[in-house]
């Protein structure tokens, strides 16, 4: 009996300590990414992310096993991760998107490598030299300039200036939906130069999907049920929606609709080249994207009409007759 609790204390006295160690690495819900870089740079995946709580400025590059640019990047990385594995600030990341594709898709990265400073989870892209140098200043720039709450900027307003007139919500890449997002939206990456016609355009259909300005007078508001909504909208453009026997229910709009200006300051210059890259092929604007629960899905070469538009947003909404589904 003796022997027994001698060897019963024996044994608590080792797992006591292991299981405080491993309830300490499970509490902070990171499990090891798998990728080809090594400390100081961190391998990042879905369960080992810098999120909203993160407290450090992350510099995080995307990369393919497959890509030749990834491979001539690596070093200057790697160097960039040794000058700066002493600050406190700022950490430096790498995903291979072969393996983690979901994290690429999020962040909307099509062309490789990809370098995104992350800000309490929300991206902001590098479009300078892949120097280490460069890249070096740019990080720390961010990190010693940041604010308060991830230090999100404002969006640049392009040519929905007018919250009493428009209805469309100006986007950047700080200011985009994400995971989290309660609507779907209807976004228009756009240069300023474009026609006030496609302004009125994708104003319209804001208005449509059920959005009105925000500081438009509540006199002038006329809230819809959504299924009178789509009654509607299916009788002004000519085509036949698909409705449950009842429902959708409620007032809210069927889906917000956002605009990014490419063309107004240097942020938003980057996120619209790494949004607007397939593969090694830039897309020019205007182009339009449907966005739901963070998956960005380019609606490319779709007709920036508002019928058109409309109709697409119906369809992604799952309201869509087979004549809709051709569009």
């Amino acid at each position: 009996m003796v022997l027994m609790k001698s060897l019963l204390r024996f044994a608590l006295a080792v797992w006591l300590p292991m299981a405080a160690s491993s309830s300490s690495s499970s509490t902070g819900g990171s499990k090891k990414c798998r990728g080809s870089y090594a400390a100081p740079v961190v391998n990042l995946c879905a369960d080992h992310w810098p999120d909203a709580k993160s407290t450090r400025i992350w510099m995080v590059v995307f990369y393919t096993s497959w890509c030749g640019h990834c491979r001539a990047l690596e070093p200057k990385f790697k160097e960039l991760g040794k000058l700066l594995k002493n600050d406190k600030t700022i950490g430096i990341g790498a995903v291979d998107c072969d393996i983690d594709r979901a994290t690429c898709s999020k962040y909307g990265v099509s062309g490789f490598p990809a370098l995104k400073a992350i800000i309490a989870g929300k991206g902001k892209s590098y479009n300078g030299p892949r120097e280490t140098e460069p890249m070096k200043n740019w990080i720390s720039g961010i990190a010693s300039n940041r604010g308060t709450k991830g230090g999100s900027a404002k969006c640049a307003v392009g040519s929905f200036r007018s919250r009493v007139k428009d209805a469309v919500v100006p986007l950047c890449e700080e200011h985009f939906p994400d995971d989290k997002a309660k609507n779907d939206w209807l976004i228009i990456f756009y240069n300023s130069k474009e026609s006030s016609e496609l302004k009125d355009i994708v104003d319209r259909v804001a208005v449509d999907l059920g959005n009105d300005p925000p500081e438009m007078s509540k006199a002038l508001k006329k809230p819809k049920k959504k299924r009178e909504r789509l009654e509607h909208l299916a009788e002004k453009y000519g085509f036949t929606a698909s409705l449950p026997s009842k429902g959708p229910f409620g007032l809210d709009a069927l889906a917000k609709v956002g605009a990014v200006c490419c063309d107004c300051n240097e942020d938003s210059l980057a996120f619209c080249a790494s949004s607007l890259r397939l593969g090694e092929e830039d897309i020019p604007a205007p182009q339009a994207f449907w966005v739901s629960k963070g998956h960005r899905d380019l609606l490319r070469d779709a007709k920036l009409a508002a019928s058109d538009l409309v109709q697409l947003a119906v369809k992604k909404l799952g309201f869509a007759s087979k004549a809709t589904e051709e569009l």
